[in-house]
């Protein structure tokens, strides 16, 4: 027999983001499903282009997997949601891990130095442990999935997580939202230097449409990193779930985009960089 799962305002507003957030990645593809057709389709499969497949077709599965589980209502004996929970955590890192690489490899390509291209790597790799090995640890109070909530006239009563299929996420990952943020305020000062470096007095549409929209893309992902940030820290268990997918849609949407349009103005400025920006 089957038991219902525990629900209240939190994991239910949880619910009705993730689901909304699978129709706002299907509505973006669909209207941009043009310009991927004219930009990306004919061109030879590169690295570059096999990162933006990545990026632009994996969040619908990792977002589609978030979808399947805010459906669930009922818990099955027997059942156990722990691996199927963890494959979806590794399609969303996967996707935001592809969307910045994206982005790096444009960065390189306006500054064009292996030293550089090095160093983001190595920077990366490094919040990338960090993130492992802090969210592995207590850190942070009640960061499992079972932590007490209150009910009005009771005090600290656990939430029934069977099998751990309740639609909740931990407050650890704080340190992933924390090493996003810090990844992308670095990477907006390595912009503005480039740009005042290298781009100081001449600068064509091509390179204005990359920078422009690159910091658009950061800042976006700064303030939705400082919000998850904030819901994660201070509000019940049951609402942090609520930032799951929209930094999934946010990365693979942005992404996207921003290869477009530099397309768009690479065949608009006709220019022939030694380095394509649009290509890296």
């Amino acid at each position: 027999m089957s038991t219902a799962l525990y629900v209240d305002a939190g994991i239910q507003a949880s619910k009705y983001c993730n689901v909304g957030m699978l129709a706002v990645l299907v509505f973006d593809y669909c209207i941009t499903l043009e310009a991927e057709s004219q930009w990306v389709w004919h061109r030879k499969w590169t690295l570059v282009r096999f990162i933006f497949t990545v990026s632009r077709y994996l969040p619908f599965f990792g977002i589609g997997m978030t979808f399947v589980a805010a459906l669930r209502t009922q818990y099955y004996p027997g059942e156990n949601c722990v691996g199927y929970g963890q494959a979806s955590s590794v399609l969303h890192i996967a996707s935001v891990v592809a969307a910045e690489g994206l982005l790096m490899t444009r960065i390189y390509s306006s500054w064009n130095s292996k030293r550089l291209l090095t160093s983001l790597l190595a920077f990366s790799v490094l919040c990338l442990a960090t993130c492992y090995i802090l969210s592995d640890t207590s850190l942070i109070p009640n960061s499992t999935n079972t932590s007490p909530i209150y009910i009005p006239n009771m005090i600290g009563v656990e939430i029934p997580n069977p099998g751990d299929c309740l639609f909740l996420i931990g407050r650890n990952n704080v340190f992933n939202y924390a090493a996003l943020l810090l990844y992308e305020l670095v990477l907006s000062c390595l912009m503005l230097f480039i740009r005042s470096k290298r781009y100081k007095h001449s600068i064509g549409l091509l390179q204005r449409t990359f920078f422009h929209d690159t910091m658009k893309y950061m800042i976006c992902i700064m303030i939705m990193s400082s919000f998850s940030i904030l819901l994660t820290m201070f509000f019940p268990a049951t609402w942090v779930s609520v930032t799951d997918s929209p930094q999934i849609v946010i990365h693979s949407v942005l992404a996207s985009r921003i290869h477009f349009n530099l397309r768009a103005s690479e065949r608009r400025s006709g220019a022939q960089p030694q380095v394509e920006i649009s290509e890296i």
